[in-house]
């Protein structure tokens, strides 16, 4: 999964909770663009498995690794 510069969308968050039905964990990617200046790749990846009902595994550059809680 991919996080373009649009953040995270609708789209996104449904698009996780798809992935994390389908398997017990996936790789999410944050592009440079997605990062502005108050939203940080961890708070990014944070949001994400609020929003997606996920925890964060592991954080290594602009890729995490998510997993169902």
């Amino acid at each position: 999964l991919q996080i373009g510069k649009a953040g995270l969308t609708d789209s996104t968050i449904s698009e996780a909770k798809r992935l994390l039905k389908k398997h017990k964990c996936f790789k999410v990617r944050a592009l440079r663009s997605a990062l502005d200046g108050e939203m940080t790749k961890q708070k990014l990846f944070e949001t994400l498995c609020e929003r997606a009902g996920a925890e964060l595994a592991g954080l290594r550059g602009n890729t995490a690794v998510v997993y169902k809680k």
